[in-house]
């Protein structure tokens, strides 16, 4: 094997590591249900528990706020008892996504049975609950799942095609995830009729997704890149070695940054359509076709950024096209030049999808050289619990902004439009856009940013990257060699 990487970027063709293209496919059917999970959720839940059920917005952040706390407690443990399982007939991360399925199913359900309750009160509580049990199944079929996609194998570009081929898989079915909840809740017909139609929507998406998950995981297999005969660290030390990695700070705030931005745009831009450019569901199926129209082409395009800059110079270039967009959501009152704004925002969020796990790969590849132990699963745990809570955050953050500019005073949506267009009622009742209007406009397009520069300041001190993470991918080779891990996996294959 040659050491030798004349093109100086982060990557190096180390061990052939690759991944059947077989179990690419079930990884990413896999990742397709519990994605459907997540944008239903992320995209309609604020919405239908704002704009349907009349639930107080402010009372919807506070939940968001407590149920951060379920979230700090349970993924770090999650991950330490997905490292410390061996691997065995019925599989590692395997055996935790199959039995989390139906967890993660019925918590997804019981979000959207809160309709016969019309008290907030009765809101607040049925909602923090049954986000405990959807988090629960969320979290450990997530980790799991993240964890499977980068300890097969220690090559980033080999990682970087696992999650790359999960997204193509997942296009379709993603892309109606993403538009149903903008369809759904800018439907004049649908918000006028029966809560319990639009909850049997969202219940029936649960249900494709529940079947794309349990038969991808179903299908999977795996190997492990774990040494025989080392035991796993005691929990508190696992916790300590986590956290003294300098990689894993930096990327830490780097990530939790981006986590609010993204999760952010999916669950404000149905309000930002209906009450800034007051567009139809026809008008958000527009725009929603032209900004997915270049989603494949663009992630291939990713790829190739990553292997000729590698992950940390791919993710600048996204941030500075990030801002570019959001100021755009902010200033623009065309609908041509939003449209454009949002691409670039929407794109930027499926780069971020691409490339974080394999960010993650690289810096579990890094500890096993000071712990001997491949332990994705506290890394992908301890993530999750300090990113989790961005989104419980920037939610809090909007709805505070929007509450402050007059939103949840009234209910928008129950207007009689008539024969007047929705933007001039509006205006019209409301005033300028120096109230309301400007509310959604402040919290989609300038709130993201104060994020964004913290998350740039967090990236260019991440160190692992050029010669440190040529000389670490060099160095693991060299280790999995000598201990025969690599031997090991040609005979599981």
């Amino acid at each position: 094997m040659s050491n030798n990487n004349p093109s100086g970027t982060d990557n190096l063709d180390i061990t052939d590591q690759r991944v059947s293209s077989r179990q690419r496919i079930y990884m990413g059917l896999t990742k397709t249900g519990t994605d459907m999970f997540s944008l239903f959720y992320a995209g309609a839940l604020f919405g239908f528990y704002v704009k349907v059920l009349d639930m107080n917005p402010i009372n919807y952040g506070f939940v968001m706020i407590i149920f951060a706390v379920w979230n700090a407690i349970n993924d770090p443990v999650f991950g330490y008892w997905s490292d410390k399982k061996k691997l065995d007939k019925r599989g590692k991360r395997t055996f935790f996504i199959r039995r989390s399925t139906p967890i993660y199913f019925i918590g997804y359900v019981m979000l959207w049975l809160a309709f016969p309750i019309d008290s907030q009160i009765g809101l607040f509580i049925f909602l923090l609950f049954s986000l405990f049990i959807f988090d629960t199944g969320l979290t450990i079929a997530g980790l799991n799942l993240s964890a499977l996609q980068t300890d097969q194998t220690t090559n980033t570009n080999e990682r970087t095609r696992i999650i790359l081929i999960a997204m193509v898989i997942s296009f379709v079915p993603l892309g109606i995830a993403s538009f149903v909840p903008n369809l759904v809740l800018t439907s004049e017909v649908l918000l006028s009729g029966k809560d319990s139609i639009i909850a049997l929507i969202f219940i029936a998406g649960g249900v494709v997704a529940a079947v794309f998950m349990a038969f991808g995981a179903w299908k999977l297999k795996e190997h492990s890149l774990e040494v025989e005969g080392i035991e796993p660290l005691p929990i508190f030390k696992a916790i300590k070695e986590t956290f003294k990695s300098k990689s894993f700070i930096f990327y830490v705030i780097f990530a939790f940054m981006m986590n609010a931005v993204n999760l952010n745009l999916i669950a404000v831009m149905p309000f930002y359509f209906d009450f800034v450019f007051a567009l139809d569901s026809t008008q958000v199926l527009i725009v929603s076709a032209v900004t997915g129209v270049l989603y494949i082409p663009l992630l291939f395009t990713y790829e190739k950024l990553q292997k000729r800059f590698g992950l940390r110079n791919t993710f600048f270039i996204a941030l500075v096209l990030m801002v570019l967009g959001y100021l755009g959501l902010f200033f623009f009152k065309s609908m041509v030049l939003m449209t454009i704004s949002y691409g670039f925002c929407l794109w930027m969020s499926s780069l971020w999808w691409l490339l974080v796990n394999p960010m993650i790969g690289d810096i579990a590849d890094e500890d096993e050289l000071k712990t001997k132990r491949r332990r994705e699963g506290m890394y992908f745990g301890t993530n999750a619990l300090v990113t989790k809570p961005a989104s419980s955050l920037i939610i809090f953050a909007f709805t505070a902004i929007t509450g402050f500019y007059g939103y949840g005073s009234f209910r928008l949506d129950k207007l009689n439009f008539a024969d007047t267009s929705r933007l001039s009622e509006l205006i019209t009742r409301f005033g300028t856009e120096s109230s309301v209007v400007f509310g959604f406009r402040l919290g989609t397009g300038i709130l993201p940013l104060v994020f964004i520069a913290l998350a740039f300041i967090a990236l260019y001190f991440y160190p692992l990257h050029g010669k440190k993470l040529r000389q670490v991918k060099m160095d693991l080779d060299v280790y999995h060699k000598k201990t025969g891990v690599f031997n090991k996996i040609s005979l599981e294959k």
